[in-house]
């Protein structure tokens, strides 16, 4: 089965250094999104990057400090991701968010219960 949906794709952007307290941000992230009910979200771990610092951390440095970008996305409408907005910023001291417009092609197997 094919279903067609208008949606919106939520990008953080986030260090791997970030926490709150004694927690990893982008955890802390991906759990609130979970516990919204957010129909979907990944966290990617970048090989390398720069942040607003302009500081390049790469996987391939040799430096002994590599603080490497993350980014999460999470999809759903666009009523429910703008609704987690006020949460992202209870956990989210530093950081960059995108919003945009998308639609969204599911295949599923019919017989198959969510």
């Amino acid at each position: 089965m094919k279903i067609e949906h208008n949606g919106t794709l939520m990008r953080i952007y986030v260090s791997q250094s970030q926490r709150r307290g004694h927690a990893d941000v982008h955890r802390l992230i991906v759990e609130a999104l979970a516990e919204a009910k957010i129909s979907g979200a990944v966290a990617f771990l970048g090989i390398e990057g720069y942040g607003r610092y302009n500081y390049v951390s790469s996987a391939n440095a040799v430096d002994a400090y590599v603080d490497l970008p993350i980014l999460i996305e999470a999809v759903d409408d666009d009523d429910k991701i703008r609704g987690f907005i006020p949460k992202l910023e209870s956990i989210l001291d530093d950081g960059l968010v995108t919003l945009e417009r998308l639609q969204t092609i599911f295949y599923r197997v019919s017989d198959v219960a969510d």
